[in-house]
């Protein structure tokens, strides 16, 4: 190969790996989403209600999250609950979600959610904002 061809090959490896970068880059930085989710007729009180399994590597987490707030929490486990999970429509978990003193569902957070975003729907909650 020619030394011009040679500088061909780097730039467009070199454009592949910047265009790949990017992408995972942006990636990460990207929240899971989850099908709206929606509690009416099931019981499931005000407050903080959020799904999880013992299977799963981040629930520990998103659950010490949701402790760290004054607010009621009520946890559904996939391992004694899996009822729960199909009438409500919850296909991934962590899912951390907001109900409001009517029953709807006011804010949903799939992953570890942030506090302070958490808090900021719960307060809007108990205000009637929804």
């Amino acid at each position: 190969m020619t030394d011009g061809t040679w500088l061909q090959v780097l730039l467009v490896a070199g454009a592949a790996l910047v265009v790949i970068a990017a992408s995972l880059g942006t990636r990460r930085f990207q929240r899971p989403t989850h099908e709206r989710v929606d509690v009416h007729g099931t019981g499931l009180p005000a407050g903080i209600v959020i799904f999880t399994s013992t299977e799963c590597a981040t629930c520990k987490d998103a659950l010490a999250v949701v402790r760290d707030l004054p607010a009621p929490v009520r946890e559904v486990t996939w391992e004694l609950e899996s009822g729960m999970f199909e009438t409500v429509g919850v296909t991934a978990v962590p899912l951390t979600i907001v109900v409001d003193a009517v029953g709807d569902v006011t804010a949903q957070m799939v992953g570890v959610p942030r506090r302070r975003k958490l808090a900021r729907a719960v307060a809007s909650a108990a205000a009637g904002e929804g």
